[in-house]
């Protein structure tokens, strides 16, 4: 099997993103080269965990055998699992039975990383239209050629099921077949890519500025054009596929595009609110969580510039009514995708910087490889990216990061 590899001296120029500089020069020893060590550690564990392929609800390990069998302190090894807890792969339980769990799988984990990636950067609602449906329309094309009876029959039997049930459990059906005709391209790299930009509509969704009746009526209008689709498959009808694919991928962009945080705008309590009311799982269950979320809002709704401080450690935790170790743990997957940087001696303070795709690129490099991407699967999308109906000159960071990621 012929794989691809990492490549990553284009990844700034392409994509005209400048990586975070260091706010100053770390020693071999001190805290700097702990929290190094503690990153290598947190990259052991991911690798290990994705590399296994462990379930959702696994035990990794207790704290005592874990740091012992990675040849690190139980310091380290807290501070390694802030950093994977952050990003959502693993949580820690206490107690009997207690220990190291897998929380989320890898394609779940790295399509956070990404749509938070283009969040920082902004991307446009054109581009962001065109790349899904160029890529919905390959899906569509592989589909037809590789739907197995079985999916065949699962499509149907969501799109039977899914008739009277109320929109919040239509959602939760529905959505599933679009997935089913996105895995069923057999192309690791392509599922990737949608399943980042079905996550940015997730997340934008929660800041809507769109009325009751707009918003629930996009939900509505989304999920019967996910039917037309799956149905327009089942028949046969590749035209008709791609036309609700179109109609489609016009409605999650007019999701994107009301979004506060899209907009930089200033974000009303009411907004997410009504979002979690609706989908009660999109609520922050962590504290930690909560104060990551409130402090991306600050970044977007205050149109904070690179280098602003946000406060010190001390401001912030006071501010969000949390302890400083609530605090560092909510900073965590801000600081790994480089959106933020605690500052020392002069720099003293929590500050905006430049997020860094190098990171983002070399994440999702490092599992389409575990997931056994060809050459093929990563010379389609490419070509289909890059045949976008855009206008010339205009920028397209998705497509550019996306192309990185596929380089072989």
């Amino acid at each position: 099997m012929r794989e691809c590899r990492s490549s990553e001296d284009k990844v700034i120029k392409e994509t005209g993103v400048r990586t975070a500089e260091p706010s100053a020069k770390q020693g071999s020893a001190g805290p700097g080269r702990r929290v190094k060590l503690a990153v290598q550690v947190a990259r052991e564990l991911e690798n290990k965990i994705l590399t296994m392929k462990w379930p959702i609800g696994f035990q990794i390990g207790q704290e005592a055998a874990l740091a012992s069998e990675l040849g690190v302190s139980r310091w380290t090894l807290r501070e390694a699992v802030r950093v994977l807890e952050a990003a959502g792969l693993v949580a820690s339980r206490k107690g009997a039975g207690g220990g190291l769990y897998v929380a989320s799988n890898a394609h779940d984990f790295l399509c956070q990383m990404v749509s938070s990636y283009f969040e920082f950067i902004h991307i446009s609602g054109a581009e962001f239209s065109a790349v899904m449906t160029a890529l919905g329309d390959l899906a569509i094309v592989r589909a037809f050629d590789r739907l197995s009876q079985e999916e065949r029959d699962e499509i149907e039997g969501l799109l039977k099921i899914s008739a009277s049930l109320p929109l919040q459990h239509q959602m939760e059906r529905i959505g599933s077949v679009h997935k089913i005709l996105v895995r069923a391209s057999g192309n690791p790299a392509l599922s990737l890519c949608m399943g980042v930009l079905k996550r940015m509509t997730s997340d934008a969704c929660i800041y809507s500025r769109l009325d009751d009746a707009q918003w629930f009526g996009a939900f509505a209008d989304m999920m019967r054009t996910i039917s037309d689709l799956g149905r327009a498959v089942l028949d046969g009808d590749i035209q008709r596929a791609h036309s609700a694919n179109a109609e489609l991928s016009a409605a999650h962009r007019l999701m994107l595009e009301a979004s506060v945080i899209h907009l930089r705008q200033p974000i009303a309590e009411a907004i997410p609110e009504r979002a979690y009311n609706f989908f009660p799982p999109a609520r922050p269950v962590k504290k930690a969580e909560g104060v990551e979320r409130g402090i991306r809002e600050m970044i977007f709704a205050d149109g904070t510039t690179i280098g602003s401080s946000l406060g010190s450690e001390k401001e912030l935790a006071a501010q969000f009514g949390v302890g400083r170790w609530v605090l560092r743990e909510a900073l965590r997957s801000l600081e790994q995708l480089g959106v933020i940087e605690m500052g020392w001696g002069g720099r003293i303070g929590l500050r905006v910087v430049s997020p860094d795709p190098a990171t983002v690129t070399d994440a999702c490099r490092r599992q389409l490889r575990r997931e056994g991407m060809r050459r093929q699967h990563a010379t389609e999308v490419r070509a289909v990216l890059r045949d976008q109906a855009l206008p010339a000159g205009a920028p397209t960071p998705i497509s550019d990061l996306f192309e990185n990621i596929l380089v072989c």
